[in-house]
């Protein structure tokens, strides 16, 4: 690549097509709730910021922390983002988890392609009764 020239797009990842993936954790199937959202105030890894994400699992006084240690992006969901997974969780007989989920090369990844840049192309869903998180990162999250 010259300096005259664009940048090009990644290809897409896998099949190229609409993909969902697991996301095995202690809340996968379980109804949950975000109670916060924390950029932590530590040196970025590689030019990324660190997540933090405090959750509650229903019925339940357990709580987790997803601390997402390299994150690119993220983005909280409104009903286009859902609607896009919500046909594709119908068109394809489902999605490997209530609450926890990976999906790649879906419109949003397609339209802000810059970034996944550096990761494998999936993203992190967490999807509760009155929010839905997604992150990418470059590494899994740990889970407190």
């Amino acid at each position: 690549m010259t300096d005259n020239e664009p940048a090009r797009r990644p290809t897409k990842f896998g099949t190229g097509e609409f993909e969902f993936g697991e996301w095995k954790t202690p809340f996968t199937d379980a109804d949950a709730w975000i109670l916060s959202v924390l950029f932590l105030a530590n040196a970025p890894v590689n030019g990324s910021a660190e997540l933090a994400v405090v959750l509650q699992e229903g019925g339940a006084s357990r709580r987790y922390e997803v601390r997402f240690r390299a994150v690119q992006a993220m983005r909280a969901l409104d009903e286009s983002g859902l609607m896009e997974l919500w046909n594709k969780s119908a068109e394809l007989g489902g999605r490997p988890g209530k609450t926890t989920f990976r999906v790649r090369n879906h419109d949003w990844s397609l339209e802000s392609w810059i970034s996944i840049l550096g990761t494998d192309g999936w993203s992190f869903f967490i999807a509760t009764n009155d929010m839905c998180l997604e992150v990418v990162s470059s590494t899994p999250p740990t889970i407190l």
